[in-house]
């Protein structure tokens, strides 16, 4: 059983299956592949280790992680149970290309992971690989017109200055 989602959850999701011994099998493997994928995708922004992602007895997984491991592991589901019909494989490859487009966003920081709580999950790379940029109210220096016209903004020179007192 998953930490992220269940097979429980997977028999409701795949209506038509019947989950005995071997299909609860194949679905649980699937579920291990979907969490894994999502971890890769979430690993960069987030804290894996932190409660949030670490099934606890005293946390709950972010319900859009659970949504996203479900429907990725449902897309696997649907393409190892296809047996060559071309039904089956595209609605497993349309599933698990909808995750990725929302995997996409996360990294991209576009979209945050809500916490149970409905509180945005800290990310732990807030300032790492970020550029700040302490210029970029001021106009360029130079420019790709006449050199005689360049300048230096005015307030730049007046920052230096009373950053140096």
């Amino acid at each position: 059983m998953g930490t992220y989602a269940t097979t429980t959850g997977l028999d409701t999701l795949t209506i038509g299956y019947t989950f005995d011994t071997a299909t609860t099998s194949v679905a649980d493997k699937c579920i291990t592949d979907a969490e894994n994928h999502v971890r890769k995708n979430l690993s960069k922004r987030y804290d894996l280790t932190d409660s949030n992602f670490a099934l606890t007895t005293t946390s709950t997984v972010p319900p859009m992680v659970t949504t996203l491991t479900e429907q990725y592991s449902e897309g696997l589901f649907y393409m190892r149970q296809s047996r060559g019909s071309k039904e089956s494989l595209t609605r497993g490859k349309e599933l698990i290309k909808m995750v990725d487009g929302c995997l996409d966003e996360i990294a991209e920081r576009k979209v945050d992971v809500i916490a149970d709580d409905g509180s945005v999950i800290e990310d732990k790379t807030l300032h790492n690989y970020r550029i700040i940029s302490s210029s970029d109210t001021y106009s360029n220096t130079f420019g790709e017109d006449n050199p005689l016209d360049w300048a230096v903004d005015k307030d730049k020179l007046d920052d230096i200055d009373s950053d140096r007192d």
